[in-house]
This record gives C-alpha cells, structure tokens and sequence, in this order.
C-alpha cells in the first residue's frame, strides 16, 4: 500500500473546494509544487501551471481543484479496500483522486526514480460548473502539445476515444397574464411550451445525439393564466453538424409556436464545449502509444464513449491532443462516492509510466 499516495488524498480532500471556492486548495498545491522544486505559475483565472525538465516529447497531465455538494468538512476514511466519505458528503474523488495521484508521480520524478518526458502539471478551476478553468487557460503557456486528463468514473486504463459537444439554452416565453376566470384576456405560455415540446423531439434522438429540458420555472400564484415560462436546456452530440441541425430546427419550432398565439420568446445559447473524437487518422498513433502503454503496465485498455463531458473537450478544442482517461472513481456526485485503493495506486502507476521517456 502506497500510504505517502493515500495521505496526500485524504490531506487534500479534507480542504474544501467547491466550484468557486478554490484559493485554500491551489495555495496548498502550490506549497507542495515549491517544496519539490518544480517552477509554476497561476494565471488570471487561477490555474495552476507547472513544469518538470525531462528529456523526449513533452506531455501533459491535468485535474480540476473543485468539488460539486455537499462537499464542505469531508473526511476519508479505509473500509475494506476502499477510500470513502466518512459522513454525508461527498468524497470528492472527482478529481482529487487525480490530483494525489500527479502530486505522487511529481514526488517520483524530482526523487529521480525515473527519466522522465518534460511534463506540465495542470491544475484546473470550476470544471464542474462549465470548465471555466480550462476555458481560461491560455494554450500558448503550454509546451506539450499532448496529455491526458483523469476525469472519468471507469476502471484504471479505460480511455475515452471520444465526447460529445454540449451547447445549452434558456428559453423564455413571453405571452400575457390574465385572471383565470377571463382566460381568453391572456396569452397561456404553457400551452406555447406544450406546443413546442410536442412538436421538437426530446430524450435520445440516435446513437449520437441527445435533448433535454430540465428545468421549467414560471407563475407566482394560482388564479392566474400562466403569462412568463423560463425553462433552460441542453443538446449534446457527437455529431457537430447534427447538433446545429437540431439547434436551428429548435428555433423553428419556438417561432413558430409563439407566433401562433401572437406571443414573444428570448432564446439564448451557450456552448460549453464541442466534440472529441481520437479515433481519426491525426490522432491514431497518440491513441496507438497510449494503448500500448497501458497494457505494458498489465492493465486493460477499454475504450469508451460516455455522454459526460470533461476539460479534455476544452483543451482538444484548442488544438491539443488530450485524450480523458479513467480514474478508478465510483458513484462520482454522490453521497456514496469511493475509490478502490488499488485503483488509485494503478493510476498513479500509469502515470509514471506515461511519463517515462523510452528514448
């Protein structure tokens, strides 16, 4: 059991962190990351950037500092084999478990244990909320133009091949109150969603897309026919041209709807992050190294597909190669969240090997 690996993991989750409330973690990073030697730097958004000499290609490795709730006091314990919440919060494994494994590689490699590649530690801010560290990063402060994030709930060695772009939108209707005893004096924005929900296709549309509304707020008493409807959404695909496709078919349908009963709508996008995919010719003998890499350790190289989105949608957009490897974690955003020591052991492992020079 590598117990300096599972100190610095309960060390750093016992350091609050929800998403926006990073200072106390990066100026604990930052103290580890001096103590060690290695120069950093932080830039305006917060990031953390810092840099290992080596000799071959360089490369990357990043994790995101902040935490989803309830997060707040966390305290891990072992049970039976196990790194787990000690009460009702989170664990807070995503992405800590990550952060204590590149923090023990970082201790490997100044300790001169292996002949390493150049490596640039990131350490990234609100992922959780929209990967707005990421988003910050200026991509000309880094060196390697390969790496790895470790963000995802899967078995040590799965890696993602690819990711889907996200753009979500808040859509307000705007039609008019009325008491609802006289209901023909109103413009019911309801039965304008109603409409546009019957007529826009939601839930899974293929194999490569997805819809959803999950939020819908509006009214403030009773007795009245429903004038204002909020409701925020998402569309996620692997496909870009899929997803502008349904983005414009969805404006459509909304025009449409509330032009029928003479009503008015503000529909607003944002794009958190567009597609991925490393199963390209570009991106073959990244993929190819990888692969023989995690099996050289004694490890299975599962690839992976999921819905969930990561920093590595952020840096691939930038024009890195990135590819989101898993990180052993379990029940991530739960209550019962957990690591398997032995998986954040074969992390860490897989990082020194990543990080070895063969040259």
């Amino acid at each position: 059991m590598n117990k300096r690996l599972i100190q610095t993991f309960q060390d750093i989750v016992r350091i609050d962190s929800v998403s926006g409330e990073e200072d106390e973690i990066s100026q604990y990073l930052q103290k580890l990351i001096s103590k060690v030697g290695i120069s950093y730097r932080v830039d305006d958004y917060g990031n953390i950037i810092a840099s290992i000499e080596g000799t071959g290609v360089p490369l990357f490795f990043s994790a995101h500092m902040d935490t989803v709730e309830p997060g707040r006091n966390i305290m891990a314990v072992i049970k039976d084999g196990y790194l787990v919440s000690k009460g009702e919060t989170i664990l807070g494994a995503d992405n800590k478990a990550a952060i204590a494994a590149i923090i023990e590689t970082v201790y490997v490699i100044t300790e001169g244990s292996i002949q390493n590649r150049p490596l640039e530690i990131i350490f990234t801010r609100s992922e959780e909320t929209g990967n707005y560290g990421a988003l910050a990063l200026d991509e000309s402060l880094i060196m390697a133009k390969e790496g790895y994030c470790f963000d995802s709930s899967q078995a040590v060695g799965t890696m993602v091949m690819s990711s889907p772009a996200y753009e979500r939108f808040e859509l307000e209707i705007l039609g008019k109150d009325a008491h609802a005893s006289r209901p023909e004096e109103g413009i019911n924005a309801l039965t304008i969603l109603s409409r546009i929900i019957q007529d826009f296709p939601m839930g899974r549309i293929n194999e490569q897309t997805v819809i959803n509304i999950g939020l819908i707020t509006g009214g403030s008493v009773r007795n009245t026919v429903l004038g204002r409807i909020q409701c925020s959404g998402e569309i996620r695909s692997f496909n870009e041209e899929a997803l502008n496709k349904h983005k414009i078919n969805f404006e459509n349908v909304v025009s449409k709807a509330t032009k029928a009963l003479t009503a008015d709508y503000k529909l607003s996008w944002v794009r958190e992050n567009g597609a991925y995919v490393l199963t390209n010719s570009e991106a073959k003998d990244f993929v190819e190294r990888t692969r023989l890499l995690i099996t050289s350790i004694g490890l299975e190289a599962h690839e992976s597909n999921p819905w969930g989105v990561s920093d590595a949608n952020i840096f691939n957009d930038k024009g890195l190669f990135c590819m989101n490897l898993a990180d052993g974690t379990e029940f991530s955003h739960t209550v019962e969240e957990r690591i398997k020591i032995t998986e954040l052991e074969e992390m860490h492992r897989l990082m020194v090997r990543l990080a070895t020079n063969e040259s």
